[in-house]
């Protein structure tokens, strides 16, 4: 299990009952639904400061998070953009108190301008596969107060 930030917390990585992988996979295309709801209704930056918000969440480990969220939103050989699987595991996170980060990026060496979004807890990639190898971060949400010009 990886360490996370955040309120001192107790995750089980104990195999998930039938209704509480039900339960999970409800909790995640809810939170896919308030994602796109915020996205649709603000610019990229404030949608991530609303879905940043701690909610009081039940706790689980990132681990078992980052995969119900690539496996739950998979409908067949289709998945929501890597944007979308990001920010329902950055809300997923950030419920439970844990202090994620949303990363976006392009490849070291671009040959379109497709960018690539994942999630950072303590430093540490956290998901959506692929993840952050051969990528140069462009943004950081919530951005980091001490890289902020001065005005």
């Amino acid at each position: 299990m990886l360490t996370h930030g955040g309120p001192p917390t107790t995750t089980t990585d104990k195999p998930l009952s039938t209704i509480g992988k039900v339960a999970l996979l409800a909790r995640v295309w809810t939170t896919a639904i308030e994602v796109r709801l915020a996205l649709w209704r603000r610019p990229l930056p404030d949608a991530v400061r609303v879905l940043g918000a701690p909610a009081g969440r039940p706790t689980r480990s990132p681990t078992l998070l980052s995969r119900s969220v690539s496996r739950g939103l998979r409908i067949g050989s289709w998945q929501p953009r890597c944007l979308i699987r990001s920010l329902v595991l950055y809300r997923l996170l950030r419920a439970q108190g844990d202090e994620a980060a949303l990363i976006i990026a392009l490849p070291h060496r671009p040959t379109s301008s497709d960018a690539h979004a994942w999630v950072e807890l303590e430093g540490r990639d956290v998901g959506p596969l692929p993840g952050g190898a051969g990528y140069e971060e462009l943004a950081r949400y919530p951005r980091n107060p001490t890289s902020q010009p001065a005005p």
